[in-house]
């Protein structure tokens, strides 16, 4: 039997309002933090204000970089790192979605090296720890609080890619329910369909262990009730608590299985034609699983059966069918599209997708083996 390790030094502080322990885990790591999130929607909140407020009843300076919009970007890296060392911070801290996380993540991670980030993302090796980072994450949908790994784009080069190692899991992450209640509908929706997503993959993933199983399985049960609820009643606390802790388990699990052809696929699509990555994986998730079907069976029965389905008396081919019918029922009713064919993705650019996709980590560890024509095989079918 492998040898297999499971590697996670997070401390995780849970629960409605943990939040409040904000200054005192951020004072067990340094007296200055570099604070990365967007522009306006956790001022609104009074997320934001209660941070700076935390911090300093603390005694934990702050620079304030509040210039995260959209998805993460090599740009924003290299602001947060000038300010973070200009204002002589020794900690960072990500509030928001993944793109606040990653982009405080990679600030911490590439500050006390040598060359630029756009040089650790093209494949310089990251030689030793960076900062101590600290996760607050407020929508549900990447578990970027549990992962290693920073996707960032490269707006220069045309790429979206990641940069990973063992020292860049958060210090302490705080998750705290409360905080995501502010989430728009869309947010809510594009993000918890990202979770979904990732669960699966991570579970049918040639990576997955019993560890990873059981995180998933708990994950799909609490995203599976709780999507479509929260994205009809956005004060429902439970529901937004069993997406916040799913994403969380999915975070956790894909950090030492990996994901799938889904997440493979997403970044150049969504990267080339301005799709939100919550939105472009969602979209994605059903064709790959029936383009998975005959290598994942299995796996793919009993997601139905944890998604609700009633699978008596089905063989698990067909039980297999009824979870990629569920995960489509699932995006129709959160307004996720089916297919691709609105989102202007001409054949003309198959070539490339296909080119950019292929080193994917993430497709290498699909349960189906992906070469260049099943790509394009999932392609024709995302296009409708």
């Amino acid at each position: 039997m492998a040898c297999e390790t499971f590697y996670l030094p997070t401390v995780i502080y849970q629960g409605i309002g943990c939040f409040e322990q904000l200054g005192k885990v951020a004072a067990s790591h340094g007296r200055k933090a570099l604070l990365a999130c967007g522009r306006h929607a956790l001022r609104r909140a009074g997320i934001l204000p209660r941070a700076l407020e935390l911090l300093s009843a603390a005694g934990v300076g702050c620079a304030l970089y509040d210039q995260v919009e959209g998805e993460p970007t090599l740009p924003m890296v290299s602001q947060g790192i000038a300010l973070a060392r200009d204002q002589g911070c020794d900690l960072a801290i990500g509030l928001g979605g993944g793109s606040a996380m990653d982009v405080a993540k990679a600030v911490a991670g590439l500050l006390p090296l040598a060359g630029s980030p756009a040089e650790y993302l093209a494949g310089r090796k990251v030689e030793r720890p960076g900062l101590p980072f600290i996760a607050v994450p407020t929508t549900a949908g990447t578990g970027a609080e549990a992962t290693k790994n920073a996707v960032l784009i490269d707006p220069q080069q045309g790429v979206k890619t990641s940069i990973r190692h063992d020292s860049w899991f958060a210090r302490a992450a705080l998750v705290d329910p409360a905080l995501t209640l502010h989430a728009p509908r869309a947010v809510t929706a594009a993000a918890g369909g990202d979770a979904l997503c990732q669960a699966i993959e991570t579970y049918v993933s040639i990576g997955a262990s019993p560890i990873t199983d059981a995180l998933c399985e708990d994950a799909l049960r609490r995203i599976g009730r709780s999507l479509v609820r929260v994205c009809e009643d956005g004060s429902d606390l439970a529901a937004r608590a069993d997406m916040l802790y799913g994403s969380l388990m999915g975070g956790m699990a894909l950090a030492n299985a990996r994901l799938g052809a889904v997440h493979g696929m997403a970044h150049p699509l969504g990267f080339r034609y301005n799709i939100p990555h919550g939105v472009i994986c969602a979209l994605l998730l059903p064709h790959v699983m029936a383009y998975n079907l005959p290598y994942a069976t299995a796996k793919y029965a009993r997601i139905a059966e944890i998604l609700g389905v009633n699978t008596s008396g089905m063989a698990a081919e067909q039980a297999a069918e009824a979870a990629v019918q569920a995960v489509a029922e699932i995006n129709r009713r959160i307004g996720i599209p089916a297919t691709l064919r609105g989102f202007g993705v001409p054949r003309e650019d198959w070539p490339a997708i296909i080119a950019e996709s292929l080193p994917s980590g993430s497709l290498k560890a699909n349960p189906r083996p992906m070469q260049a024509e099943d790509v394009q095989a999932v392609l024709e079918m995302a296009i409708g």
